[in-house]
């Protein structure tokens, strides 16, 4: 899946998603099993038509680092992308805020994720 260029927030979606997009996103994860490993999840606001993107990670909280050693917590059992538009405290999460200028896709293995420009490795707590 491709994504737009824009300003992205990076990080645990569970902090910044509001309650019902967070019951759907769980609903989905716990369906496929949290500690089954990496999956993709790719949600859809109908009213605005706005994708993100989250992989369920295998240990439900950790640190993935990317590649200049930058640490990014996740607590939720998830990591992924969501449109910054969609963040309702923006200045609580800036150090999350990447701004892509081109189009950029999103992968995952066992012990990484991939987004855009950005490549992390796991490291559990």
């Amino acid at each position: 899946m491709t994504f737009e260029p824009g300003t992205y927030y990076i990080g645990d979606p569970g902090y910044v998603l509001s309650s019902d997009d967070l019951r759907m996103l769980f609903s989905e994860l716990l369906r496929g099993g949290l500690r089954s490993g990496p999956r993709i999840l790719i949600g859809k606001d109908q009213s605005v038509n706005v994708l993100y993107w989250c992989a369920a990670m295998p240990h439900l909280e950790g640190t993935l680092y990317n590649q200049n050693n930058k640490g990014w917590g996740f607590d939720w059992g998830c990591f992924g992308v969501v449109p910054w538009e969609w963040i309702e405290n923006q200045p609580s999460y800036e150090t999350h805020k990447v701004e892509f200028t081109e189009p950029f896709q999103c992968s995952f293995t066992e012990n990484s994720i991939t987004i855009g420009h950005l490549h992390f490795t796991f490291n559990p707590k």
